[in-house]
């Protein structure tokens, strides 16, 4: 069986919380920097633009919310015991 410690869960959360927060920071930061790079090549309005935004905003999601968790799981499991 799989043993989870109290303050491995802990660290998880506050992990989740740091991943969330910095999805939205480095998230906006991305896809302003995705616009300004379609708006200067005059391909602001093509179809596309919206769907690959949507596709880095999803991975940067994915990436914060599953990483950012698992060091802090393991960074409390380690610390606290």
């Amino acid at each position: 069986m799989l043993d989870l410690s109290l303050p491995g869960m802990v660290g998880a959360l506050v992990g989740g919380v740091i991943g969330w927060v910095d999805f939205k920071m480095f998230g906006g930061l991305i896809g302003a920097k995705w616009m300004k790079m379609r708006s200067e090549k005059g391909l602001a309005n093509h179809p596309n633009t919206k769907k690959y935004g949507d596709w880095i905003q999803f991975g940067v999601f994915c990436g914060t919310q599953l990483l950012f968790p698992f060091i802090g799981y393991w960074a409390g499991a380690s610390l606290a015991g």
